[in-house]
């Protein structure tokens, strides 16, 4: 586990479950009453109750899985989240001919491409839907122009490592109570790489 406010969301996920069992046999016990002693099987009173119950626990349902499935981080503040960017230089590969990273067309219903590439000690891959690779004068794309990068220390960046190097941008819910109710506290909410070559003949291409 991440952090332990995320225990309050799972605290809050077995109420509502216990609302819902608790709900389903308040309504069944109320209309079996309702049968032996008033010999019918519908009251305005007992709808109400009933009515009253299913929404609180629609409402509720609805706000937990919200702030559990779909939140968007961006429309979150900025209190909420921490941001990160890291920077490190990319490794020359040497194959029909120099390259700093590979291409690859994904098949299926919608296809992305995979970016591969290599920095001092490993091999990483990313998809087009979290990263971007920029050549050229500007180190920014229009992709990659969405994050708030320090654009003085990427024009640095490009005179340090010769325009070949990646920028990682890393969004982290914060470690508190309201991001624990939506069992986000700790874990990481976005991630996207800008992968900066100096043109594209070090881009290599597969089928």
């Amino acid at each position: 586990m991440k952090s332990a406010w995320n225990l309050v969301g799972m605290a809050l996920w077995l109420i509502l479950i216990i609302y819902l069992i608790w709900m389903i046999h308040d309504m069944r016990s109320r209309r079996l009453r309702l049968l032996v002693t008033e010999k019918k099987s519908f009251s305005w009173n007992n709808f109400t109750k009933s009515a009253i119950e299913l929404v609180i626990f629609l409402l509720a349902f609805g706000g937990m899985a919200y702030v559990t499935l779909f939140q968007d981080v961006n429309k979150l503040d900025k209190s909420a989240v921490t941001t990160t960017y890291t920077y490190k230089p990319l490794v020359l590969r040497y194959a029909e001919r120099s390259h700093y990273v590979t291409v690859s067309n994904t098949e299926g219903r919608k296809p992305v491409q995979l970016y591969t590439y290599y920095l001092e000690g490993g091999k990483y891959e990313v998809t087009s839907n979290d990263a971007t690779i920029s050549y050229g004068v500007n180190p920014l794309n229009v992709s990659a122009g969405a994050y708030n990068w320090n654009k003085e220390w990427l024009k640095h960046l490009d005179v340090r490592y010769q325009k070949a190097w990646v920028g990682v941008v890393t969004t982290t819910y914060k470690k508190n109570f309201v991001n624990g109710i939506g069992l986000h506290a700790g874990r990481q909410a976005n991630r996207y790489s800008l992968i900066r070559i100096p043109d594209k003949s070090f881009m290599k291409t597969t089928d």
